[in-house]
């Protein structure tokens, strides 16, 4: 049971690595908005080309084309473990100003949402004590989790940050990275301003959704 919910863990952490890249001309808020849409709506779609064509170039660097490809059609078409589906659904997601970076030209902004999907257990059924478990784990992810019946359930991962930015390194091509403080890649692609900046920008999402709840 430890071991399979470290791999749906990985798979999580996976999920939230996803990077694209778009190729634009101009900043604005209207554009940063247009490319935030666009890359739901290539997620809904499952476009694995695309997305795989959008992704930062020094993410195969770790990870080739071909296997990262591979993983996306494991994760959401199904493997002997579980599959995962996401609705076809563009979430209420919310874009900040364009910000100025301090150096290398950089200018960037960020995307907050929730983002749902269901999950279903092939080969595996929780008992009482395994969805308590499970919600527990996940729980502490920054995912709540509801069980639909003893192999599938629905996980809402809460106030999600995208960065958008695009700077010398990137050749003036719109970027988009999932910020998720646990990943390596997001602490390789990003300076050390920005990813201060991007804590910041969260923990204030954090804390407004915080006192929301408490009202």
């Amino acid at each position: 049971m430890i071991k399979k919910n470290k791999i749906l863990l990985f798979w999580f952490i996976l999920l939230g690595c996803l990077t694209y890249s778009y190729a634009q001309e101009t900043v604005n808020t209207r554009e940063v908005e247009t490319v935030a849409h666009k890359m739901f709506v290539d997620l809904n779609n499952l476009d694995y080309d695309a997305i795989l064509g959008m992704t930062h170039p020094k993410v195969f660097d770790l990870v080739s084309k071909e296997q990262m490809k591979t993983l996306f059609m494991s994760m959401f078409e199904g493997n002997d473990e579980f599959s995962v589906e996401i609705p076809k659904t563009i979430p209420d997601y919310k874009v900040s100003d364009v910000y100025i970076g301090k150096e290398n030209n950089l200018e960037y902004a960020f995307v907050s949402y929730d983002m749902s999907m269901k999950m279903t257990f092939n080969n595996q059924e929780f008992d009482e004590e395994g969805k308590e478990m499970m919600i527990n784990m996940m729980k502490v992810q920054g995912m709540d989790v509801a069980f639909l019946s003893n192999s599938t359930m629905d996980v809402l991962m809460r106030d999600r940050v995208t960065i958008l930015l695009k700077e010398d390194a990137t050749e003036n091509k719109w970027v988009m990275i999932n910020y998720d403080p646990d990943s390596p890649i997001t602490y390789q692609l990003l300076s050390t301003d920005l990813l201060e900046k991007t804590k910041e920008y969260r923990q204030n999402l954090l804390l407004n959704s915080k006192k929301e709840s408490d009202n």
